[in-house]
């Protein structure tokens, strides 16, 4: 039986994402979220992690986390099984609470841990909940924002080194991260998820090309074929060729941005933005000149719409299925190819991470 790619790194910082099941409510009180935190410290002791920051929404939570044992996968999987235990226990009910496994971003320390930082503290403010993240009581922001919650805060939640990226003075440091978070409020920040190379990497081009061929050489699993097929990824002309010949339209349909259900544009931005290293700005140019945030919406919709439309999710895999195939005989008949340009079937599959 074969189970989707986890990375397992020691030192590892991940963006963790874990949403309820359905999309329904996984707090139903403020007892269930102290209840939350409590098993959350119990976990990152235990496991030796660094945590760097938290929220708590009413039907998801965000972590940013640092493994350095490499144990992301059963910490968490001690985090959820308990929590839903706790929950289902205290309010009488059986069943799944999470929507399946939780969701990681392997994030880039020196390039993007700030900004994901900042996104995960900024969800409330998104959200509509809250006018300013300091206003919001089930996130760490405000060990950030005042000197008397970092006083009080818990031992497992590492702000000092958040703060040491901005000055060895502390409160230098405070009002430096104030600024940079609120400067986000005045802006549109994409979510890491749709940032994400192949929903799995946060990070500069280079840093994830050296992260996917260390991952490829690492030893082979055979539950986890995707370890070893991880060399592999089709290119931004394979991924245009197949939506074409599956859609039956001409370049020019895909820069029709006001069109109405332009499946076929939909399909395009989100396939290249998951299966290449096809930046938002670099899409929002390339399908009819649209702001960045336009793109991450599209992404957004088109993430939705496959994890509440099967029909739509069938014709995506049908897509990544002609792009391989495509890749497979362009790497066949073309001896020059390099390894790291390569992505077979079945990561490519696991790239579009669904939780």
């Amino acid at each position: 039986m074969t189970r989707p790619l986890r990375i397992d790194l020691p030192g590892g910082l991940y963006h963790v994402t874990s949403r309820g099941w359905e999309r329904r409510s996984i707090f139903a009180r403020d007892s269930d979220r102290e209840d939350w935190l409590r098993l959350l410290g119990r976990v990152a002791t235990r496991s030796n992690w660094n945590v760097f920051s938290w929220v708590l929404m009413q039907n998801h939570y965000h972590l940013l986390v640092q493994t350095p044992d490499a144990n992301l996968s059963p910490g968490m999987h001690d985090l959820n099984s308990g929590y839903a235990s706790l929950f289902n226990r205290r309010h009488g009910r059986c069943g799944a609470l999470f929507q399946g496994r939780f969701k990681a971003i392997l994030v880039e320390r020196e390039s993007h841990a700030s900004e994901a930082s900042r996104y995960i503290h900024l969800n409330p403010v998104r959200a509509g909940v809250v006018r300013l993240p300091e206003h919001y009581r089930w996130s760490s922001y405000p060990c950030f924002r005042f000197a008397r919650f970092a006083k009080t805060a818990p031992s497992w939640l590492d702000w000092k080194t958040v703060f040491a990226e901005y000055s060895p003075d502390h409160r230098k440091a405070r009002r430096a991260y104030r600024n940079f978070v609120e400067s986000g409020i005045r802006s549109s920040l994409p979510s890491p998820t749709e940032a994400a190379i192949g929903g799995l990497f946060l990070g500069t081009a280079s840093w994830v090309e050296a992260q996917r061929q260390a991952l490829a050489k690492g030893p082979r699993a055979p539950e986890v074929p995707q370890l070893r097929q991880l060399k592999w990824r089709p290119n931004k002309e394979d991924v245009l060729k197949a939506i074409l010949d599956h859609f039956e339209v001409d370049r020019a349909a895909l820069g029709k941005a006001r069109q109405h259900r332009n499946d076929a544009r939909t399909a395009a931005v989100y396939l290249l933005r998951r299966l290449t290293d096809t930046k938002v700005t670099q899409l929002a140019e390339d399908f009819g000149g649209v702001s960045s945030a336009a793109i991450c919406k599209t992404l957004s919709r088109a993430e939705d719409r496959r994890e509440q439309d099967p029909a739509w999710d069938m014709l995506l895999e049908e897509v990544i299925t002609k792009a391989l195939t495509l890749r497979s005989r362009s790497s066949d008949s073309t001896s020059s190819t390099t390894e790291g340009e390569k992505l077979n079937d079945g990561v490519a599959r696991k790239l579009i991470v669904k939780t």
